[in-house]
């Protein structure tokens, strides 16, 4: 009888089995290049450069079909970079992680149209070409693919014979960063400004990069190439285009109604802002930074939230000032802090206004199409305390959406919606007052600060109320879901709450509460997405919770657990409407059992909740705008580069992110290169085999074999178990 041998080509070790043939040819080094040859030869998807998912339509789809369209379309063909693989774009699209076909596609005519075709992509990606062909090395400027990952120190380069055996092409720590700097893909630079406050003898200074430059250099990124939308859309479940589906951001209203303000032929880049504020060191609460990202709505979602993908582009630190110790009153310090907030984003957004862009950009994707593009602020993603601080909004007092007084936030009703011009209007009218008071008390009538230059007065077809978009965290998990297990609380008692929680049995995928919830403190997002899962069934049949307060809970987590859908059509919106409508019919009993008073539904986060099917209309589904994506990258872009620098830590994080980013943009020279980066494919469940799978922890203990029969449906249970018993003593006696 004949064996096979199973061995690798490259280092002939031999292996028992294909499978684990194929996890070394994955992980070893060496040998990588067989699975590469392999994905090649066989038209398979190649090693991911990252996980991408579903692809895009082609942005040539867009022309009109005519004669120089196809030869527009044969030109970028031929030009297209022989480095870069075509990707082939399936004619169905189907939803990110939903089984609603996409059968109807409507994209708005004469958007996206090609310009030209440029040979040379964009400066990031080609600054080492030609080196790169004169030297004949792909890892130019390093010597191999080792010493291009090398992170050696300098204490370990300075030990003798190191340099000679390694073979390394730097010297020194020194060496190695002057080769990141002056010869790796350049990324957008970093430039300092000095800001002086009046009043306080002190400089302060603002750290931040062009936004526009940014925006370019993510749309040159070939990796991001078959995951841009070049045209807003409108997607339909049905060939008669009757239900609309809405899921990524270019797929919504707005994207629709601002391209129709933009000329024929031109891309509508919606930009995404997004700021928090956040401490850098956990055990001292002195040093703080106010970054502020950027990415654009044309990226798919699938991969833009993911930080992995640098879809985000930290774009400024905004100041982080205390006034403590001065003269000036806290009512006058909190005015100050808000204009130096917009003083400060007026510079970082500068490029973004509508006198520089008022004939466009042009925008060179990674297979050297180029096109001319709007940059248009569509969403601003933080919470609400900053969502009052960005629209010029008096804190806890009204919406930023729409005019509703304090009293009417939790009266289930939406006022007239707010419109940048309106407020502009207003906020000019009170700066013509002869006194301070009279211009406070002008602004103060309409929920506005007297802030003078706000920083989106100037920026190109904007208007920011309707910018303010949906926030999951903070309103819901951190805010609805922390007041409503503090009234539960209130009505049958922490310690039944925390028993109830405590005798929750393990199951997979669910955390145990061991000690209850009552102690938590500083409750982070997962813990109250944890929290979620089991609170409604913790307090059904407790005592103290009647039928009204289990209706409530349970609307509010169907709210939740509908609005983070990752698709949308308008049956699920009214879902959400009436999960809301429910919720608020049975809220008084909170108030009728003593456990709150009225005026505490009178808050903005529950307000909020009633513009979230408007939101999902105009921008997609909440995935598209949720700060949860905001709270991961503030560890790569803040506290990471904080653990890296000593005493003038904003210079020196800038100076440390300009190197990572030159090194992420090498790494994606380097798989453009080898014809590594891999076609689109469709996020799928991965499949599995037939059979009966266990859980890992089992929901019940100690059954009886009549009950797993009569009830669990698991019949003959004890003669296969017998059976089993009986060949493992079998087994187990032939072995000894």
């Amino acid at each position: 009888m004949a064996t096979t041998i199973i061995h690798c080509p490259s280092c002939k070790k031999i292996f028992k089995t294909c499978s684990r043939l194929n996890v070394h040819t994955a992980l070893a080094p060496n040998c990588k290049w067989i699975r590469t040859m392999c994905d090649v030869e066989n038209e398979v998807e190649m090693k991911d450069y990252r996980e991408l998912s579903d692809g895009e339509d082609d942005h040539m789809g867009n022309q009109d079909v005519d004669a120089t369209a196809f030869e527009v379309e044969e030109v970028q063909q031929q030009a297209r970079s022989p480095l870069q693989p075509s990707a082939m774009v399936p004619n169905e699209a189907t939803c990110n992680g939903c089984e609603d076909a996409i059968l109807a596609v409507d994209t708005f005519p004469e958007a996206g149209r090609v310009l030209r075709i440029d040979d040379a992509a964009h400066v990031t990606y080609t600054r080492t070409s030609h080196d790169c062909q004169a030297e004949d090395n792909p890892y130019y400027p390093f010597l191999s693919e080792s010493r291009a990952k090398s992170k050696c120190l300098l204490e370990f380069l300075s030990i003798d014979q190191v340099k000679c055996k390694l073979d390394l092409s730097y010297k020194n720590a020194h060496v190695l960063h002057q080769k990141i700097d002056h010869e790796l893909p350049g990324v957008t630079l970093w430039h300092c400004s000095v800001i002086q406050i009046s009043g306080i003898n002190e400089e302060f200074e603002l750290f931040m990069c062009d936004p526009v430059e940014c925006i370019k250099e993510l749309w040159a990124n070939p990796a991001y190439l078959d995951h841009l939308t070049y045209a807003p859309e409108r997607r339909f479940t049905d060939e008669g285009k009757v239900e609309r589906i809405y899921n990524e951001l270019m797929s919504g209203d707005w994207s629709w109604e601002a391209q129709t303000l933009l000329p024929d032929g031109a891309i509508l880049v919606s930009v995404i802002l997004s700021s928090d504020k956040t401490q850098l060191c956990q055990f001292r609460g002195d040093k703080t930074t106010y970054p502020i990202y950027l990415t654009i709505g044309n990226i798919s979602k699938s991969i833009r939230h993911k930080p992995s993908f640098h879809t985000q582009k930290l774009i400024g630190y905004l100041l982080t000032i205390s006034l403590d110790g001065t003269d000036i009153s806290v009512d006058s310090a909190r005015l100050t802090r808000a204009q130096l907030f917009h003083y400060a984003m007026q510079m970082v957004t500068s490029s973004l206004r509508a006198g520089p862009l008022a004939n466009g950009i042009e925008l060179i994707s990674g297979d050297g199409a180029v096109c001319f593009g709007f940059p248009v602020l569509a969403a601003y993603v933080t919470d609400y305390p900053e969502q009052a601080l960005v629209t010029c909004m008096r804190y806890a007092q009204t919406c930023p959406k729409c005019f509703v007084t304090k009293d009417e936030l939790g009266n289930h009703v939406t006022g007239d919606l707010r419109y940048q011009k309106k407020s502009i209007c207003t906020i000019r009218h009170a700066s013509q007052q002869s006194t301070r008071v009279r211009a406070d008390a002008a602004v103060r009538d309409h929920g506005l600060n007297l802030i003078l230059n706000p920083f989106w007065i100037e920026l190109l077809h904007c208007n920011i109320h309707d910018a303010i978009t949906p926030d999951i965290l903070h309103q819901i998990y951190q805010g609805l879901v922390r007041h409503l297990c503090g009234w539960i609380s209130t009505l049958i008692g922490d310690a039944e709450l925390d028993a109830r929680f405590k005798r929750m049995p393990h199951v997979h995928s669910v955390r145990l509460f061991s000690h209850g919830i009552s102690g938590l403190t500083q409750v982070s997002g997962p813990e109250h997405r944890e929290i979620c899962k089991q609170l409604l069934g913790c307090i059904v049949d407790a005592p103290g919770a009647p039928t009204g307060v289990i209706c409530a809970t349970h609307s509010l987590l169907d709210f939740l657990e509908i609005a983070q859908y990752q698709s949308h059509t308008e049956a699920t919106l009214g879902y959400l409407a009436d999960a809301l409508d429910e919720f608020h019919a049975n809220k008084d009993v909170c108030i009728n059992l003593g456990a709150c008073n009225s005026e505490d539904f009178n808050f903005a986060k529950l307000h909020l909740l009633e513009h979230y099917a408007n939101s999902i209309r105009c921008f997609g589904t909440t995935d598209n705008y949720n700060t949860e994506a905001t709270e991961c990258l503030h560890i790569d872009y803040a506290k990471d580069a904080y653990r890296a620098t000593n005493k003038e830590f904003l210079q020196q994080m800038t100076r440390w992110l300009e190197r990572h980013e030159s090194m992420a943009a090498f790494d994606l020279v380097l798989q453009w290169r080898h014809r590594e980066i891999p076609k689109p494919r469709t996020h799928c469940q991965r499949p599995l085999s037939p059979g009966v799978y266990l859980a890992k922890n089992p929901s019940t203990r100690a059954v009886p074999f009549h009950i797993l029969e009569n009830q669990f449906g698991a019949t003959h249970f004890k003669d296969a178990l017998g059976e089993f018993i009986v060949n493992q003593l079998q087994s187990t006696s032939q072995c000894r």
